[in-house]
């Protein structure tokens, strides 16, 4: 995931560990010979439009809003029609109050097309004060969770690892975000409910115990689910 630093030169940009405290559990209840944690980016608006999410101080709000302002006003200089210009009208009142397009009242087709066309700020934007910024751990916590990303666990006596996967994901989008072949080879995912197994307190009782479920592609992964995938390549 990257997230951008809007207007803050002096930031640490780069990749940081994004610390995921149910891991350590993991790593016990699987004598795990290491942790891996989920990766994020952090870089400078020169990326913004790759950027998964931003994060803005204050002070430079105006100076972000304005990327949309002026993207905005050479669309209607072209006088768009009907649903077009209606969108782009909408979207200059929500600019005009200094609110981020992704703060604003669109509906998923709206944003996707926001999106397409190059709006910045119909990313997810996090505001902080300009103090905040020193802050990565929670800002990286922040911006993650407003862009919608949660985690999927796995263990076992190599590795305790968290994997990011976009709310929503199903079992075989979870399943190709560790390995394509994973994905094309699915049989079926293995799954355990974190505190469930934490309480069992044993991997093995937990899945003698019925903890453990078997689950097809379509299942909707919860944030924090244990998961071993089964498959054939």
């Amino acid at each position: 995931m990257k997230i951008c630093v809007f207007g803050v030169p002096d930031f640490p940009f780069g990749k940081k560990a994004l610390p995921e405290p149910r891991l350590k559990k993991i790593e016990e209840l699987y004598k795990a010979q290491k942790v891996t944690q989920i990766q994020v980016e952090f870089v400078t608006e020169k990326d913004l439009k790759t950027a998964d999410a931003v994060i803005c101080p204050d002070d430079k709000r105006l100076d972000f809003l304005i990327l949309d302002m002026e993207m905005l006003e050479g669309k209607l200089e072209r006088q768009p029609a009907g649903e077009e210009k209606a969108l782009l009208e909408r979207a200059q009142k929500c600019l005009e109050k200094e609110t981020p397009l992704s703060r604003g009242e669109f509906s998923e087709d709206e944003r996707k097309w926001l999106a397409n066309n190059n709006f910045v700020s119909i990313k997810p934007v996090i505001i902080v004060s300009a103090g905040e910024t020193a802050d990565i751990g929670p800002l990286a916590r922040k911006a993650y969770d407003e862009a919608g990303m949660i985690c999927f666990l796995t263990g076992g006596v190599k590795e305790a690892r968290a994997w990011e996967i976009h709310r929503g994901a199903t079992a075989v989008e979870a399943a190709h975000a560790i390995h394509s072949d994973i994905a094309r080879g699915f049989i079926r995912a293995e799954v355990m409910d974190y505190d469930g197994l934490v309480k069992t307190g044993n991997v093995h009782q937990a899945k003698a115990s019925g903890i453990l479920r078997q689950e097809e592609k379509d299942y909707i992964v919860k944030d924090g689910d244990v998961v071993e995938f089964k498959f054939s390549v």
